[in-house]
């Protein structure tokens, strides 16, 4: 309370702390934590694409999201997404930024599609697509590229260094647990020629 000379409340007095910064800061350790607890638990990739599509949704606070994979012929191909329309998928699809050689590669965000520097033709297709602003992340394996995960806004949105740490590391994750699939895959095949 504001107190006048004469003792009598004249007013009140507030103190306001923006808490965003924390708030966000919980959502990353939950939604890293949550992701982490269901790779543990999937069994199957079409288990680890929704848990990795829910954590990548959550944790960069976006609308959509979506996972590509190289395919046998090197060309980047969808394996999971939410709220991407086929014909968008179509004309995307085999866009890369990387190439399976690709060494250390960054995550690319773009804050506004309209002032990157693509070609006229694909900047339309991802407009049309209510696409104004998405972040590339690369899925790394041993040291290569193997995919990537890509998160979209519907307006322009600059990616903090927040974001893109939290989406560095779902990107990790989603990718070990592409390997340990892979891996004892692999090792089934062996076991099963063996016998």
């Amino acid at each position: 309370p504001v107190v006048a000379d004469d003792g009598a409340i004249k007013g009140a007095s507030t103190i306001a702390r923006d808490i965003t910064a924390r708030k966000r800061a919980e959502n990353a350790r939950e939604t890293l934590f949550e992701f982490t607890d269901r790779l543990f638990r999937t069994s199957s990739a079409e288990a680890t694409y929704e848990a990795a599509l829910d954590a990548i949704i959550r944790g960069l606070d976006c609308e959509r999201a979506s996972i590509l994979l190289f395919d046998g012929d090197s060309v980047m191909r969808f394996v999971a997404w939410r709220g991407l329309s086929e014909d968008y998928r179509a004309a995307v699809e085999g866009h890369s930024p990387w190439t399976r050689d690709s060494r250390d590669p960054d995550p690319i965000a773009v804050s506004d599609i309209d002032a990157a520097d693509i070609a006229a033709e694909l900047k339309a297709t991802i407009k049309g697509e209510g696409i104004r602003a998405l972040a590339f992340l690369p899925l790394m394996a041993q040291g290569r590229v193997i995919g990537k995960f890509m998160a979209y806004h519907a307006s322009p949105h600059e990616f903090s260094a927040a974001e893109i740490d939290v989406a560095t590391t779902i990107a990790r994750q989603l990718a070990f647990a592409l390997e340990r699939s892979r891996l004892q895959a692999e090792r089934l095949r062996a076991e099963e020629a063996q016998q």
